[in-house]
């Protein structure tokens, strides 16, 4: 029986925002963010908007792939169902098929977009309304160590605090070079993350967390130094780790958050609403970390945005998420402005 919240419809259209520059890790190179939008339709005219990005070496999906998802797998299971029951529905989304999170990402982001505009609140409060705002920190990546080091002086003097530093392509002694060059060009106040992307082998952990300890760097945490499935070999790494060791490519599921709690393999997690399928099981992820005493961070890929707007609101809704990287948003050569997210240097929130 149909009633005024029953979904009448889902479309998606294709998204396309050049960046200023490309974006360079030790997986892939990035030119552009391309989405999948998501638009589902009430009985009663109420819309919400969500969208997926495709990362070929992460995620695995295309535009093509996750298109065809949301059209054929995930569109049947939600038309027709009533968003006055959302869990059983934002499950069946979930169990529509294995894997494809960002395409269930995009679905599950514009119900919940949907429930705010019926609750006429900002999708930050229907969450938790944990904080108004946060600072994200800006990623760097890989290049030229002078032009890595010239971008975060002007990073700094843009008024970000924190900066993220994409290594892995070099040696050990050079991508700990490289941080060091850029930490003497922005100064010690100056907070730095860094991203191997798996992109070391066990033994270059070990060393290159033992350098990275004793040089006069302001470290919040390294992330993902070993390969995605090398829980064992990360819990012992993290055992010896003079540093934080912070999981993301790791943790996709919440049943992968709970092996690496198992594993005693991570001292935080990153949260990215395109590994974890969504607003729903990405607080399913953070739940188990809070239980287990891990705080989170909140990721993204180069996303658009309606999907970027979603984890900022996500970030701010939860008071065990301690940080974000979500800078897409500063590397769009022009994102538009007539959306929900708003940001004032580099503090980021949703419009009331």
């Amino acid at each position: 029986m149909s009633d005024d919240l029953t979904i009448t419809d889902l479309t998606t259209s294709i998204e396309r925002i050049p960046l200023k520059r490309p974006f360079v890790t030790h997986l892939h190179t990035v030119k552009a963010i391309q989405a999948v939008q998501a638009t589902v339709v009430l009985q009663n005219g109420v819309t919400g908007v969500g969208a997926a990005t495709p990362n070929e070496v992460v995620t695995g999906d295309t535009l093509v792939t996750l298109r065809s998802i949301i059209e054929e797998v995930i569109k049947p299971q939600v038309v027709g169902k009533s968003l006055s029951t959302p869990e059983p529905l934002l499950t069946a989304i979930q169990n529509s098929i294995q894997n494809n999170q960002p395409a269930k990402a995009a679905v599950d982001i514009a119900i919940h977009n949907a429930l705010a505009e019926l609750y006429h609140c900002p999708l930050t409060s229907l969450l938790g309304g944990a904080k108004a705002t946060m600072a994200t920190d800006y990623t760097i990546s890989i290049g030229a160590p002078d032009r890595m080091a010239a971008e975060a002086q002007r990073l700094v003097q843009a008024g970000f605090h924190s900066l993220k530093v994409k290594i892995g392509n070099g040696t050990v002694d050079q991508d700990v070079a490289t941080l060091t060059k850029i930490s003497q060009a922005v100064g010690s106040q100056i907070s730095l993350r860094v991203d191997v992307n798996q992109g070391w082998t066990y033994q270059q952990a070990r060393y290159g967390l033992r350098l990275l300890a004793v040089a006069p760097l302001n470290l919040d945490f390294v992330e993902q130094p070993l390969p995605a499935n090398q829980l064992d070999n990360l819990a012992h790494l993290r055992r010896s780790s003079p540093l934080p060791i912070m999981v993301d490519e790791s943790v996709f599921t919440p049943d992968d958050a709970l092996a690496v709690i198992k594993a005693g393999a991570a001292d935080l997690v990153n949260i990215k609403l395109m590994k974890s399928g969504g607003l729903y099981p990405a607080n399913q992820i953070n739940q188990l970390c809070q239980a287990a005493g891990i705080p989170c961070m909140v990721g993204c890929m180069i996303e658009a945005p309606e999907s970027l707007a979603a984890a900022v609101a996500f970030a701010n809704a939860h008071q065990n998420v301690r940080f974000i990287d979500l800078d897409s948003v500063y590397m769009a050569k022009q994102f538009p402005t007539d959306g929900q997210l708003a940001h004032e240097g580099a503090r980021l929130w949703l419009k009331a």
